[in-house]
Parts: structure tokens; C-alpha cells; sequence
């Protein structure tokens, strides 16, 4: 059922009926001082008035990790620097926290993600869920074994004008999908100075840490997830071209891969760091027998729809023509902007709503599976890169 628009900017929106709704206890691993996506997850948590930020290690220096905690209003004793420690010792309070946010390198995700699991403590981790493969079926395995509620913050999976995209392909608006383009040209990479490296890059150098290439690791998994995501489609075999483009860094920048999907359309993806003046360039364009959809994230409160023999029609965030969806994915009025982290926002909300309703299936949040998926994907595109491009199967 869509929302009627109000003209003066009030929207009764699911974003904004939050407050009687239970707050869950929450803590973080990592994400201290000057962390950006430290502070996009902390935020997110309180977007919505669903969580209460309880506990946490943010640096392995004791005083540092209290020094932070406290400015972020935490009790001393409840300032951790060592994951185990905060695991043991909340998973025994009265008061403890009953969901844990993960930041680290991905190479560190296994072990604390276990700990925290086997307390019974559900989990949100950052991308990707773990730099091998054999620790990302391992942690799905103990993830379903203590029953615990588990997600990956794919966030641009939840920007509305996406979900609309879903929505549209779900209800067969552009037809049976032919094929899919998803571009992230970023340029960070690209004035980087070999002596600099290990200094910017940091654990980025170390496939422990970040798993077989930097640029599968740090955007690629999105780009991928983003695909299956408003698709509904699976990958089934690989062709990739992963390199450095950089004669000074000694990692992966830039990534082409081709794709043959399940139901036999045909895919592609390009990720690269390499890309001079590149910010945050995420694009996704799927074409259909009916029609097309095309979403930017430069401009993400409009999604590009275009039915076969017709001109193409812009469909505004919020407005009234869009899906349920989409519409509770949203928090302000249409014509005002939204972005980066009300979408990450809308990844902790349904979370909470996940733990805490009887509905124990949103399909909107990434899952253990999709980060397992994720996980794949970096290691056959990285195989296939290694083969000379050789097609591989997932």
C-alpha cells in the first residue's frame, strides 16, 4: 500500500514511528578515532532511537579505548581494549550488550565474530565478512548454530531508490533480465607513492587482513551484492581481469569481470581505485525485454525507469508513485535529500526490528549468506584473473 504524500513535509513514514519501540543494547569492536565508517556505524545505530550504545573496544591501548568510550558517554569499566574480555564480561551482566557492530579488517572478523556468537550475541559486520574462505563457512556454521541474528552492512543495498529498482524487477516492470551493468570508479588510489603505501594503505598490504585483492575486498563484494540484490539473480561462472594499473602500489586497484548469470543474461562489473578524480562513482543499469532501470549514486534520490518504446521517466524518492519499499525506507519528505547514511541507517533499524518482532525473515538485510557469497566472489574472480581470465565457476 503506497503513503500519501503530505505537502507540508509530513510523512507518515515507517523511519519516523520508532520511538515505542524497544532499544537493543548495543557495543562495537574497532572504530575509534578518526574512523569514518567507525562513526557511520555509530550513527546508524542511533538514527532511529533503536539502540543503546553500552560498550566497546576501540583501540588496543587500554587508555585510548576509555579516553574514546567516555566521549562517546560509556562508563570506564565498559571500555574494553581486548574483544574477549568485553565478550566474557557483558555476556554476564544483567545489562549486557545484545548486539555487537564489527569494524575491523575483515581478517580479524572470524575470530571475533565466534567469540561474540557463542555468548549468543548477534552480530552486524562490516564487508567482507572474512579474508578466506575457509573462515567464512566456518563462521556461517557457528552463526547457525548458536541461533544468533547475523548481518552485513552492504548498505547501498538500502537506499530507497534502490529497493525501488528491486521492486520494479520483482514485479516484472522491465521483464526477464538480459543484462547488468554495475560500475565503482573510485581515484584514491591513483597519487599514491610507493614510500606512502603502508603508511595509507596500512592493512590493506596484508592478504591475512584484507583476503586476495584490495579492490575486490574493499568495493568489488558491494558492486556484487548490489547486483544480486535488485536482480534476484545468482552468478554462475566468472571472468576477470584483477591488476594493479599503478606502478608504484604492490596491490590490486582495478578489477574488470564478466559475467553469466543463472538465468542466462549476461553481466559485468568494473571496480577500480585507479580512476583519476573518481569519488564514489556506483552506478547499476539492468535491461529487460519490457524495460530498464538505472540508479547513480551521485544522485540517489532518483531512479531512471524506462519502458520499452517509451521515453525514459524519472521516479523521485518519496513521492507518491513509488512502492512500500521504497517508501519505508525513507525519512524525510520528497524533494529533500537523502544518502550515505540514512541508507547504512535503515541496515540497523530493520536489524532491530529483526531481533525484536516475530517477523524472523526481513529479505531486505544482507545475510551470513550474502557475505559467504561475497567471499566467493573475490576468491573465483581472483582465480580467474590468475588463469588468464579462464571462466570459473561459482
Amino acid at each position: 500500500m503506497k503513503k500519501e504524500k503530505n505537502p507540508f513535509g509530513e510523512l507518515n513514514l515507517f523511519r519516523n514511528d520508532q520511538l515505542n519501540k524497544k532499544k537493543l543494547k548495543i557495543g562495537f569492536i574497532g572504530g575509534g578515532p578518526n574512523s569514518f565508517i567507525g562513526y557511520a556505524h555509530r550513527l546508524a545505530a542511533r538514527f532511529d532511537n533503536r539502540y543503546q550504545i553500552m560498550a566497546g573496544v576501540f583501540s588496543k591501548d587500554k587508555k585510548k579505548s576509555v579516553e574514546f568510550g567516555k566521549s562517546l558517554g560509556l562508563e570506564k569499566q565498559r571500555c574494553y581494549n581486548d574483544y574477549k574480555e568485553m565478550a566474557a564480561k557483558e555476556s554476564s551482566r544483567t545489562d549486557g550488550v545484545e548486539v555487537v557492530g564489527i569494524m575491523t579488517p575483515s581478517g580479524d572478523h572470524y575470530k571475533i565474530a565466534k567469540e561474540f556468537a557463542k555468548h549468543k550475541i548477534s552480530i552486524i559486520c562490516d564487508k567482507p565478512l572474512t579474508a578466506s574462505l575457509n573462515e567464512a563457512d566456518a563462521l556461517k556454521k557457528i552463526v547457525k548454530k548458536n541461533k544468533i541474528f547475523f548481518a552485513i552492512t552492504h548498505n547501498y543495498s538500502a537506499y530507497p531508490m534502490l529497493r525501488e529498482a528491486k521492486d520494479l524487477v520483482d514485479n516484472n516492470k522491465i521483464g526477464k533480465i538480459k543484462l547488468i551493468n554495475v560500475e565503482y570508479p573510485q581515484g584514491y588510489t591513483v597519487a599514491v607513492k610507493k614510500k606512502d603505501q603502508k603508511n595509507i594503505l596500512k592493512w590493506r598490504l596484508d592478504k591475512n587482513m584484507c583476503g586476495p585483492s584490495m579492490i575486490l575486498a574493499e568495493i568489488g563484494t558491494h558492486a556484487y551484492h548490489l547486483l544480486r540484490y535488485v536482480t534476484g539473480l545468482e552468478v554462475k561462472e566468472i571472468s576477470a581481469e584483477v591488476s594493479s594499473l599503478s606502478d608504484e602500489i604492490s596491490v590490486d586497484d582495478n578489477a574488470f569481470m564478466t559475467l553469466r548469470m543463472n538465468n542466462k543474461a549476461r553481466g559485468s562489473i568494473w571496480v577500480s581505485s585507479a580512476a583519476t578524480g573518481g569519488e564514489n562513482g556506483l552506478k547499476i543499469r539492468v535491461y529487460g525485454t519490457k524495460g530498464a532501470v538505472e540508479w547513480f549514486q551521485d544522485d540517489p534520490n532518483i531512479l531512471k525507469f524506462t519502458e520499452l518504446n517509451n521515453p525514459t521517466r524519472i521516479i523521485t524518492r518519496a513521492s507518491n508513485s513509488v512502492s512500500s519499499l521504497s517508501m519505508q525506507s525513507s525519512r524525510v519528505a520528497a524533494g529533500h535529500p537523502e544518502g550515505f547514511f540514512e541508507a547504512f541507517a535503515n541496515i540497523y533499524t530493520e536489524f532491530a526490528d529483526l531481533i525484536t518482532s516475530s517477523k524472523k525473515n526481513l529479505s531486505s538485510i544482507p545475510s551470513i549468506e550474502d557475505g559467504v557469497k561475497g567471499v566467493k566472489f573475490m576468491f573465483a574472480a581472483k582465480e580467474s584473473s590468475d588463469k588468464n581470465s579462464k571462466w570459473i565457476k561459482l
